[in-house]
């Protein structure tokens, strides 16, 4: 294990600790002025927060904006290093899913594919899931081998069952949990592996993964976008239209060209919740590299 590798384990303990512990009339104060300080600040993460919320808005990105943001993105950090401790009547009572009798029928219709951004927080979503009659399978980015393992095990203490993006059996785990009636949730806003699909996002090209139309197709089930957004008192997961099966590499295309329209509008409503933090369009991502 490198300095780096045990530095960014320690910190993740320390923050299991201190989300759990810290009372949140304390934690909460400390957020706020955290995300008011850092939002005034150009380090290239939050230049790029910037121009993400910027066309996700369709209104230039102000402070006030950015340190929304960066309130949501503490407020789902801290959420998930405490969620491990919270009873299950907590985690249900704090999500509502206006729409999870459409997406119960369809599991036991057909089996179903649900694909999140990386807005709200996502972990939520996976634990209510599971409590709520849908065992969730996923994948998770694989990390250094520490503090995935340490992901690993929290997700799994959750319900969850989890696989790793560079496992060479990722296809055929997801395509086993579907027909065994499971809900394969994946995160569906950043193209890990590299061999994704260009699409446009509010008028701009990007690159979105493929592998949840891929998956939904090949195996019957229905593919279903979602967003999560925080409110005062927990989180909202707006369920889409479900996405209708075309064939080919351009029915591939555009079926995750629907995903990414509902992507778009949903976070257009509440784009703090959505703290893209990486160069995400296309022309930011070619300055970048």
């Amino acid at each position: 294990m490198t300095r780096r590798d045990r530095a960014v384990r320690a910190v993740y303990r320390v923050g299991w600790w201190g989300a759990t512990h810290i009372p949140a009339a304390v934690l909460r104060p400390l957020i706020w002025t955290g995300a008011a300080v850092a939002a005034r600040t150009h380090g290239r993460p939050l230049r790029e927060l910037r121009h993400n919320l910027t066309v996700a808005a369709g209104r230039p990105a102000d402070d006030r904006l950015v340190a929304a943001a960066l309130r949501s993105y503490l407020r789902t950090l801290t959420e998930v290093l405490s969620l491990p401790r919270w009873r299950p009547d907590q985690i249900v009572g704090r999500v509502q899913v206006p729409d999870a009798a459409r997406l119960r029928r369809r599991q036991a219709e057909s089996g179903a594919v649900v694909v999140l951004p990386h807005s709200g927080n996502w972990d939520l979503a996976g634990a209510w899931a599971c409590l709520s009659g849908f065992p969730v399978t996923s994948v998770v980015e694989v990390l250094n081998g520490a503090a995935y393992g340490d992901f690993l095990r929290f997700r799994r203490r959750l319900g969850m069952e989890v696989v790793g993006h560079t496992d060479p059996a990722v296809m055929s785990t997801l395509t086993a949990a579907v027909r065994g009636g499971r809900t394969v949730c994946l995160i569906g806003d950043r193209d890990l592996s590299g061999t994704g699909v260009e699409v446009r996002w509010a008028g701009h090209q990007v690159r979105m993964p493929a592998g949840p139309a891929l998956l939904a197709r090949r195996t019957g089930a229905a593919l279903i976008p979602g967003v999560c957004r925080f409110t005062a008192a927990g989180m909202v997961i707006d369920l889409g239209p479900e996405v209708t099966h075309q064939s080919g590499s351009d029915g591939l295309a555009a079926m995750t060209q629907q995903v990414a329209d509902f992507f778009a509008a949903r976070i257009r409503d509440q784009p703090q919740d959505w703290p893209m933090l990486q160069p995400f369009f296309a022309a930011r991502r070619a300055r970048s590299s």
